[in-house]
């Protein structure tokens, strides 16, 4: 447990930490202490330390040294009559062990060390491309549509982009906290700081007050380099813009719902993102706006202007834009799937959004912008919708944007190959339960069991008949794949792709939810009972490893079984990271 708390005939207990250790055991107080026992940092990474000591006499207190000297600028609270508790903000550890004390109302002592900096650089510059719920099943499904196999032999006609060529390649393994199953914050920031963090929380340890701003602080890759190194920082992502994944990387709360703080730290906070290329708007304008969800008047679209940003809100101006920092909204809210923008097409579904750019499109520019920093830069790039349509069980859609995922590591590729001091990097923060079992006939019509083919009767699809402007195969065709998910609520199943998207449940009136009778009402749809609680609307996260793919100086520091924790002590590695300076 990250925290140990006993009883008082156990006077005094050593932890030992990997990296940065602290930890405790108390006397009849219960002692909590973070970081948490187990945490490992970089020397010179800034973090928050606070020490709780509750179930005392009112007035007591405790000391708090480190290697036998009593630890300075610690501010004392006092939440309750019964508890106090030291916070030290803003601190780091230097390379070597180090033995922390706690005495007095509580009693235990840790043991800690902090990995010391690596001497010389592989990669100036990075780029980190995240598909978001993209596990090894996920990409799986994306290479038999997008390169499919000879019908004469069965031999693969190809591999994607971010198969081909790959200097290392590694299996991710992931938990939060406080459970082995994770979400989309704490699993991106375990990449972005190395830490294990609470589900829902922004690298941020817990604590003991209600304020979710207030929680004490680690600090990420980006703010090191920027701190460190002046290097250029770029967030892209498909998804809203204070989304999870890209908030990992620029900000920090104990709640990932904290979408107006969010907004506001890019701007204000350490790292200040020089390209910050996104989906949703309505965290940036003010609330008398139309789909604002703020509750002040802030319009970051304007503010950023007076900041020196360039602001774009289409394609069209994307690819026209030339300068040192861009800013980019380009829907209210998420991004509509790459089918929606590019193969349906449906008004209904994009609205008045309909010049959105494709995620190479933001990562070229991207790429254009930050390169202008001689320091070079960290760039994360996340396709965000892959997971927002795992949810709902609609794996096309789902799978689609893993194509367009494909497509723009094939740019990134390229780009490093004329600037060999890049290390580009694919991975995911967590992986959904989809899996394919069978190849289906559309021939026969939607939601038909007895066109759905296994062994040898799955044959082969026939995805890549009919291509896309961007020569990314049409989700229809005569022979598809039967994909399904492990867990799942009450749903009602077709098989096939439906050129508007539905959610799979709606509100069964009560504090549960019930097949969507949109879908159910569809010609050939199915019931299909779930597994998960009634209280569920959608699919959920699994516990299964996710991949990573590395290419370019200092790829060799990914591979094999790797903790996502690791993932952010690698890209420092590589970097040649020093974060005393």
């Amino acid at each position: 447990m990250p925290t140990i708390t006993k009883k008082a005939h156990l006077l005094t207990a050593a932890l030992t930490l990997s990296g940065l250790a602290l930890g405790s055991l108390a006397s009849a107080a219960d002692v909590k202490i973070y970081p948490y026992n187990g945490a490992r940092l970089l020397a010179g990474q800034k973090f928050d330390l606070r020490v709780e000591v509750s179930g005392i006499t009112a007035g007591q207190e405790a000391a708090v040294t480190l290697d036998g000297k009593p630890v300075e600028g610690l501010v004392k609270t006092n939440s309750a009559a019964d508890t106090v508790e030291y916070t030290l903000r803003n601190t780091s550890l230097p390379a070597g062990s180090h033995t922390l004390a706690v005495t007095g109302a509580g009693t235990g002592q840790a043991v800690m060390t902090a990995d010391a900096p690596t001497p010389t650089a592989q990669a100036k510059k990075v780029i980190l491309f995240i598909g978001d719920g993209m596990g090894w099943n996920t990409m799986r499904v994306a290479n038999l549509i997008s390169k499919m196999y000879n019908p004469a032999n069965g031999m693969p006609t190809g591999k994607l982009e971010m198969e081909t060529g790959v200097t290392s390649v590694a299996s991710v393994t992931t938990s939060s906290y406080d459970s082995f199953l994770t979400d989309s914050a704490n699993t991106a920031s375990s990449m972005a700081s190395g830490q294990k963090v609470l589900v829902n929380a922004l690298n941020v340890y817990p604590d003991n007050t209600k304020d979710t701003l207030d929680n004490p602080r680690v600090e990420t890759i980006a703010e090191i380099l920027r701190r460190t190194r002046g290097v250029g920082i770029g967030l892209v992502s498909t998804a809203f813009g204070t989304d999870a994944t890209p908030a990992a990387f620029a900000s920090h709360t104990r709640a990932r719902g904290d979408y107006a703080a969010i907004a506001d730290q890019y701007f204000q906070g350490v790292a200040k993102p020089d390209v910050m290329l996104f989906g949703g708007s309505n965290d940036f304008i003010p609330q008398t706006s139309p789909g604002s969800r703020r509750k002040d008047a802030t319009n970051w679209i304007d503010e950023s202007q007076k900041l020196g940003f360039t602001f774009v809100s289409n394609r069209t101006d994307l690819l026209k834009a030339n300068t040192n920092k861009l800013f980019g909204l380009f829907n209210l809210s998420n991004f509509n799937a790459y089918i929606d923008r590019a193969q349906f097409k449906d008004p209904t579904a994009l609205g008045s959004f309909t010049d959105q750019p494709y995620l190479w499109d933001m990562t070229q520019k991207a790429i254009e912008t930050l390169d202008k920093n001689p320091n070079g830069y960290f760039l994360m790039v996340e396709s965000g919708m892959i997971d927002k349509f795992e949810h709902p069980l609609d794996w096309q859609r789902g799978v689609w944007d893993v194509l367009e995922l494909d497509k723009t590591v094939a740019l990134a590729k390229k780009y490093q190959e004329t600037h060999p001091d890049t290390l580009v990097l694919v991975t995911a923060d967590h992986a959904h339960s989809i899996s394919t079992f069978g190849g289906y006939d559309t021939t026969k019509g939607p939601g038909d069991r007895n066109a759905v083919g296994v062994y040898q009767d799955g044959k082969f699809p026939t995805y890549g008949d009919k291509m896309d402007a961007n020569g990314i195969p049409l989700v229809n065709t005569a022979r598809t794949l039967a994909v399904g998910f492990a867990a799942t609520p009450d749903y009602c199943e077709t098989f096939t792709a439906r050129p508007v998207f539905k959610d799979p449940t709606v509100s069964d009136g009560g504090t549960g939810y019930a097949p969507n009778p949109a879908v159910c009402s569809e010609a050939g749809a199915y019931f299909r009972t779930g597994n998960l609680p009634r209280s569920t609307n959608q699919g959920v996260h699994t516990a299964d490893p996710m991949p990573l793919l590395a290419f370019g100086p200092g790829a060799q520091n990914f591979m094999g079984i790797m903790d996502q924790t690791e993932i952010f002590f690698s890209i420092a590695k590589a970097m040649g990271v020093d974060a005393t300076k």
